[in-house]
């Protein structure tokens, strides 16, 4: 954890992000330059993010002698990526919200990592993070100025790549999805080599990226919506769940619908 503790802060930037394996949390406050990083923490924990987060965030604000009273505003990764972990955060972010009053905003996880290494770059640049076993969530930009080139989907190792190698242009990659599916991608720059993977260190951002994605983002008083991108295992899976139970799938699926979970 980093900290400057010679003041009391005041109106306060809390920026959370839990959509991978490192929960990450940075807390900052309006300066003459625009913003300062005040503190920042990560854990990785994966699976285990509901035993950190709400006493880390404690922690660092008892250490500059606040309450959460002191924020105004709440900025969470909405998206895509675990969805556990997604949700923790959210629903942390929003209990924390509905107490003190803060505004919420949400930040999308791919426009967030391309903002690391895309104004250092000028050719295209593609993120890919693990979605599950096979599948990756896919988006590029153009640098530097980190235009999209194409929407954000989920698509097949196979369907990514042919995004990637049709244009025969020299391009970027950076994401988790390279490094869960190490094999396909070494094989595939192998292949096509116009394509360059980035180091490690870009997979995830920094606290000063997610502090600065927080203190540019929307903010209102209002419900954070998640970005999911594809249907949840569960989901995927009802059908084998339902008929495990002695339900019928199709019952299965529109109680869901009534409830407002399912698609």
């Amino acid at each position: 954890m980093s900290a400057a503790c010679s003041h009391k802060p005041h109106e306060l930037t809390l920026a959370l992000s839990g959509v991978e394996d490192r929960l990450q949390m940075a807390l900052g406050e309006p300066s003459e330059t625009g913003w300062t990083l005040l503190a920042s923490r990560e854990w990785t924990v994966p699976g285990q993010s509901v035993r950190f987060l709400a006493p880390g965030i404690r922690e660092t604000l008892d250490g500059f002698g606040v309450t959460a009273s002191a924020i105004t505003r709440i900025a969470c990764v909405r998206g895509p990526g675990s969805f556990t972990g997604l949700r923790l955060v959210l629903a942390a972010a929003q209990g924390m919200a509905a107490g003190i009053g803060a505004a919420l905003a949400g930040i999308d996880l791919l426009p967030l990592l391309a903002s690391g290494p895309g104004p250092l770059l000028t050719t295209p640049l593609h993120v890919l993070t693990y979605a599950r076993r096979g599948l990756v969530y896919h988006q590029s930009f153009h640098p530097p100025s980190l235009t999209p080139l194409t929407p954000l989907t989920a698509c097949t190792l196979a369907e990514s790549a042919e995004r990637m190698v049709s244009p025969d242009a020299p391009a970027h990659l950076l994401g988790s999805g390279l490094r869960r599916n190490k094999d396909f991608f070494a094989d595939l720059t192998a292949r096509a080599p116009h394509l360059s993977i980035l180091p490690p260190r870009w997979d995830t951002p920094s606290p000063e990226l997610l502090l600065a994605a927080a203190m540019a983002a929307q903010y209102a008083h209002a419900p954070l919506e998640p970005c999911y991108v594809r249907p949840s295992d569960a989901e995927t899976n009802l059908p084998h769940i339902a008929r495990q139970r002695g339900l019928d799938p199709d019952e299965a699926a529109q109680r869901l619908r009534d409830l407002g979970l399912g698609r």
